[in-house]
């Protein structure tokens, strides 16, 4: 197969999937249901079929599967039909078509947005095209490596090769050109060191959970790598402190007027790249070691996905409390009481300040790094994601290796280990949520799932930005921090914190983990769904009368996140207000007809 058949499968299949579920267009054609010309077609695969509106024309695109939960492989390159017949068109041609189609369907619907901005998004849509093609020229020759059994954290970090399965343009990175954008990418396994600035300590700040002197510990771990020149300058300026900064981002930063005034004054000086060899995780802007005592979450002026992705100093502050709890008496009984999940801490922050304003593009987050290259841990996207050439994934690969081990029968070993998923995972996520009043977006990005013996053992989730407290259950926490409230702004209503589990834990992260496994073919949907379904309603026993079970059990729709709606309303997801931050729409829920036969079957899980 071509690289660029692959390259435009893969580009096509995001953006497609994400038109049909957001909008809730197209339909299946099963093999059963197919005329001549479309069997000769499909090679009797079933078929996805969409309308291109305004015009006449059909897409059409092989399938592997029929799935209720949006996200279908396709087998080959999608193709437009017109009376037909089928054209020839490129897949900017096709991804052109698809917006032009979505940009039509919200002006004649009269949806939230009457601003056409297909446009922007087919430019973003172009840029991932092309960092697919980036990573695939870098990877394809050892791709089989991403399904191995057995790897470790920064290897599944840098695995994740085309992306959120569900938004258009996962690999777009505006602001990367040229060699950049392969010098900094997580995807061609790149590593490299931070650039630091040496900044007279008045124009410092920072905070930090376990200590007093953040500067002076971020020193004593630098001290081992100092070049002479960097010690010498150290050793003049004792009232200086260093700021880590991305080295795009250095760059970047140097050429505004006030770090040349600042430069000017002597207030700062750049001292060049120092430390640790770091490998860019899922984020990009994230970075970790091994050897570094911390991973390094950095703000970087760069539009990646959705955002521009500078952090903020609310977000410092929610990472300072988070870490706090986490550190005292309460997060002890906490981490006793769940041994199974464990939150990935940000202890400390520093930035550098002017005239008082903390400037969020040097902001520079330290995030707990608690694994070693022996720990077998995965974010759940790299984990779930199909292989780009072959009809596989990775967790076809542990079922194989449990196979080996066991000699179990295929349909045991998928049940035992989404079963094992449930306990260590989504029930302790549950849990934290009613008796605590804990929150997480743990969408499959943030979430990583540690294994023993190929099979889950503790679930880790990362991210201060989506940590949150439910105010009608975490109030003693609220008493205790009132600046949850205030300075970090994660306190929120329980009615908003399940709409966002619904869709970051349940259909972004469950669904995505049940997709996976009915693609190895040792489990239907129905029959992953019928276990999830059976969890929630042992879980409502537990907790009765909550909303969220409702919503979950027996409400005929979901709430999902539209990404691709987000793009062309043109909304920026760490800016706007976090009500409106980001595009939701109604989704047919697979759930409620499960709980309504298990009902009629007498099924009640006491």
């Amino acid at each position: 197969m071509l690289q660029t058949e692959i390259q435009n499968r893969l580009a096509l299949q995001n953006l497609i999937n994400a038109y049909c579920y957001e909008l809730g267009v197209g339909r299946y054609i099963e093999v059963s249901e197919q005329n001549e010309a479309c069997l000769n077609f499909s090679q009797r695969q079933p078929l996805l079929e969409v309308p291109l509106l305004p015009t006449s024309m059909l897409l059409r695109v092989p399938i592997d599967k029929v799935s209720q939960l949006g996200n279908v492989r396709f087998l080959e390159e999608p193709t437009v039909f017109l009376n037909g017949q089928s054209c020839d068109y490129t897949a900017s041609t096709v991804a052109t078509l698809v917006l032009q189609s979505i940009a039509y369907y919200q002006l004649s619907s009269n949806t939230q947005s009457t601003t056409d901005k297909s446009h922007e998004v087919l430019g973003r849509w172009l840029q991932s095209y092309e960092g697919l093609g980036k990573i695939l020229t870098h990877r394809l020759d050892n791709i089989d490596d991403i399904v191995s059994a057995e790897l470790n954290f920064v290897e599944t970090e840098q695995n994740l090769i085309y992306g959120h399965t569900m938004h258009p343009t996962p690999k777009g990175r505006d602001g990367f050109y040229a060699q950049e954008w392969e010098q900094y990418a997580p995807e061609t396994q790149s590593k490299f060191q931070l650039n630091y600035w040496l900044v007279q300590s008045d124009y410092v700040t920072g905070n930090w959970v376990d200590g007093e002197d953040i500067y002076q510990e971020l020193l004593t771990k630098l001290t081992p790598y100092l070049t002479d020149y960097q010690q010498k300058m150290l050793q003049q300026h004792t009232d200086y402190r260093l700021l880590p900064l991305h080295p795009w981002q250095a760059r970047f930063l140097q050429q505004q007027p006030w770090y040349e005034t600042l430069f000017q004054q002597q207030k700062i000086y750049p001292l060049g790249a120092m430390g640790w060899y770091l490998s860019p995780t899922t984020s990009v802007r994230t970075l970790a070691s091994f050897d570094a005592p911390w991973m390094f979450k950095l703000s970087l002026s760069v539009a990646i996905t959705n955002s521009v992705r500078i952090n903020l100093a609310k977000e410092c502050q929610r990472g300072y409390y988070a870490c706090q709890i986490w550190r005292s008496e309460f997060g002890k009984r906490l981490k006793q009481q769940y041994p199974t999940l464990s939150v990935i801490n940000d202890p400390a922050w520093l930035a550098l300040t002017i005239d008082g304003e903390v400037i969020n593009e040097t902001i520079c987050i330290l995030r707990d790094n608690p694994f070693d290259p022996s720990i077998q841990v995965s974010n759940l996207a790299s984990l779930c994601q199909d292989h780009p050439t072959r009809c596989t994934n990775r967790i076809k690969t542990l079922f194989q290796a449990i196979k080996a081990n066991t000699a179990q029968d295929n349909t045991v070993i998928a049940s035992d280990w989404f079963d094992s998923y449930l306990k260590v995972g989504f029930e302790p996520l549950v849990s934290l949520y009613y008796e605590h009043g804990l929150g997480f977006e743990a969408h499959q990005q943030n979430s990583l799932l540690e294994l023993k013996d190929y099979y889950p053992s503790r679930l880790w989730v990362r991210d201060n930005q989506g940590f949150g407290y439910i105010a009608e259950y975490a109030g003693s926490l609220i008493d205790e921090i009132p600046a949850l409230m205030d300075e970090a702004e994660c306190v929120v209503p329980e009615f908003f914190a399940n709409e966002r589990f619904a869709y970051y834990i349940i259909a972004n992260h469950l669904f995505g983990l049940i997709t996976a496994i009915a693609r190895t073919g040792w489990a239907s949907e129905e029959q992953l769904l019928t276990q999830l379904v059976n969890r929630l309603m042992a879980l409502e026993q537990r907790y009765p009368h909550r909303e969220l079970f409702e919503l979950l059990l027996r409400q005929d729709m979901l709430p999902f996140k539209g990404n691709l709606l987000t793009r062309m309303q043109g909304l920026d997801e760490l800016t706007a207000p976090v009500e409106t931050q980001s595009v939701y729409v109604n989704v047919p829920n697979p759930l409620q007809p499960i709980y309504s036969r298990q009902l009629n079957n007498g099924v009640h899980c006491a």
